[in-house]
């Protein structure tokens, strides 16, 4: 019997190993995944009585006297020789400061979205501009060290170009949001462009040089204005451009929805564009050629 979406395991690979024997009230011994945590700190443990150089029999009493949960000795061999890990192969993510990482946490943030379904936790990416969802597939890519980019499709009934890609660390990892990963974003020069340029590939617009970012989070625009000024670019204060309770109309369908939060502005002064142009740029043409040329 497996457990809910919520006590998952990470990979479809991963959910045909790990395998649990479980002790319940009648004796019976019922096959189970355990939650991931769960299975990282069993495997840990496991590691460790294995450098004591007992036996598989011994490891599985200790665990069973400590947890009450009974390890397979399969699960308990595939562990000790590196067979397998519970995080999956989908799950290698070093947490190293990095531009593409900063660029996935700057979509999140964003246009972004991450979502669970079933085993899958997923980062995904819905956006009309193919520009757009390569970038974040490479960076995706990259922090998940995959040799090749995630497959970026064209949803017909959307309309938009979509990527996906799934990992319960990294999902985890960014869902504590952008307020706690500030020293990821921080970290350098590269790092904080990175992550302009994924809020502004996503949500900036620039028309006869005035380019502006749109958000519903007061605190991240702010945020944006100080990083920007790092940069030597001025903006001016965040202003209401939509409010909440406005009515909204999806132009694929044409029907009418209540704005649910108050949408921000925040815009570049005119001048400071072409700094923009220099430091921050779009990962989307259409976009940079919109750009004014960059001051030398």
């Amino acid at each position: 019997m497996t457990l809910g979406a919520n006590t998952t395991s990470i990979s479809r690979r991963g959910r045909l190993l790990d395998r649990i024997l479980l002790p319940v009230e009648n004796e019976a011994r019922i096959r189970k995944y355990l939650p991931f945590e769960v299975r990282v700190g069993l495997r840990s443990r496991v590691s460790e009585l294995a450098k004591l150089s007992i036996s598989y029999r011994q490891i599985q009493t200790d665990i069973f006297g400590s947890t009450r949960i009974r390890l397979s000795k399969g699960s308990i061999s595939e562990w000790v020789r590196g067979i397998h890990n519970p995080s999956g192969r989908t799950n290698k993510f070093p947490t190293d400061a990095s531009p593409e990482l900063a660029y996935v946490i700057g979509v999140i943030a964003g246009d972004g979205n991450l979502n669970v379904h079933g085993y899958n936790y997923e980062m995904l990416l819905s956006v009309t501009d193919r520009d757009f969802a390569k970038e974040f597939s490479r960076c995706l890519a990259k922090i998940l060290v995959r040799p090749n980019p995630y497959q970026v499709r064209w949803s017909e009934k959307r309309k938009r170009w979509i990527v996906q890609g799934s990992s319960i660390i990294l999902h985890r990892f960014l869902s504590g949001g952008w307020q706690r990963l500030k020293t990821y974003i921080e970290h350098c020069y590269q790092c904080r462009t990175s992550f302009l340029r994924a809020l502004f590939d996503g949500e900036g617009t620039i028309s006869r040089n005035r380019l502006s970012i749109y958000n519903t989070d007061m605190h991240l625009l702010l945020y944006v204005r100080d990083l920007l000024f790092k940069c030597g670019i001025m903006t001016r204060n965040p202003y209401v451009c939509k409010p909440a309770g406005s009515i909204l109309k999806d132009p694929r369908t044409g029907r009418l929805y209540e704005r649910r939060k108050t949408c921000y502005t925040l815009t570049l002064r005119a001048t400071d564009t072409s700094q923009f142009a220099k430091h921050i740029g779009f990962s989307i043409q259409r976009k940079n050629r919109l750009l004014p040329r960059p001051l030398p």
